[in-house]
């Protein structure tokens, strides 16, 4: 499917499902690809003026982790990883790759192939309600989406940590939202240096102070910065179709607003959205708030960003 852009100033957006739940407790957010471009995804798009064309959809060799050890469940998730940062990798020149999940896991390859594309490591807002960055030896719950963004700084089991494709860099890395973690990832991410906006700052700043301090984090040094959105960082009682809900998230208007920022940036390389439930949305109300995301993150760009500022002017003035 193909759309075409109403303002000559947008990015043009290739999309690659990535139907893939093997990295979490439930098997619902495999179908979240299937679902959106059937929904109102793609007519938001178009109406924000979006030049975006649906490029494939990728499945893992498993329907399902229920049956395998950690060793299994690690090597079938680094397989897909593998496989979706090889896509990622290979599409064409000039296009902002949209990786629509599927569960959080699949993140070990969106951005290492996004790395791939730019020749080194990409800066990084995470918006998650977890941390995101146990390693098989640490986790709790045993569950591979709870070991991404670990993996993505080089942590952790081979077969998520070592995908071909730069590490990031912990200094141009950021989560935005936390409310729900272990001590051993929150020990990890203060070892390297990876600052979190924990919800409580956010509630006492307000989403745009701290939005904006995350892009100095990411902008800084080698160019090209993406966002990965965990749909459980919304405050689940506006967006409850998610895998693993977490009380007291972002307001989910105020996301969009702050995503908005994203148009005015050429450095912007990479859209990730993933964890949504289409399962339990039966009457689409997280479907239409997903779709008011994208839209607000990879419409026209309303003014070009200078490459050399860390923070654009009508950005973060505050």
């Amino acid at each position: 499917m193909t759309i075409s852009a109403a303002a000559g100033n947008a990015p043009r957006v290739h999309i690659l499902g990535a139907a893939c739940a093997l990295g979490a407790p439930h098997a619902g957010s495999a179908h979240a690809p299937s679902a959106l471009r059937s929904a109102q995804l793609m007519r938001s798009l178009i109406a924000a003026g979006v030049d975006a064309q649906w490029v494939d959809t990728l499945h893992p060799v498993a329907d399902t982790n229920d049956a395998f050890d950690m060793r299994t469940r690690l090597e079938l998730n680094g397989a897909f990883a593998r496989t979706l940062a090889k896509a990622v990798a290979a599409l064409p020149a000039g296009v902002l790759p949209f990786v629509l999940g599927g569960d959080h896991a699949i993140a070990s390859g969106t951005w290492r192939g996004v790395g791939r594309r730019l020749g080194h490591a990409p800066g990084l807002i995470w918006i998650d309600a977890h941390l995101d960055s146990h390693t098989a030896l640490t986790t709790h719950s045993g569950n591979i989406h709870g070991m991404p963004l670990a993996a993505l700084l080089g942590e952790g089991d081979p077969a998520l940590a070592a995908i071909a494709g730069p590490t990031l860099d912990p200094q141009r890395t950021c989560v935005i939202g936390a409310r729900a973690w272990e001590a051993e990832e929150h020990a990890l991410l203060q070892r390297l240096g990876v600052r979190v906006f924990a919800m409580d700052e956010v509630r006492a700043r307000g989403l745009a102070a701290v939005f904006c301090d995350a892009l100095d984090i990411v902008r800084a040094g080698a160019p090209g910065f993406g966002l990965s959105l965990d749909l459980d960082a919304i405050e689940p009682s506006t967006l409850p179709a998610v895998t693993c809900p977490e009380v007291g998230g972002i307001d989910p208007a105020a996301l969009v607003a702050a995503l908005r920022h994203l148009r005015a940036c050429e450095d912007f390389v990479a859209l990730e959205l993933v964890e949504y439930r289409p399962d339990l949305d039966p009457e689409g109300d997280s479907a239409h708030w997903i779709a008011a995301f994208a839209a607000a993150a990879l419409g026209p760009r309303p003014e070009r960003c200078k490459s050399a500022m860390k923070r654009a002017p009508s950005l973060c003035q505050h």
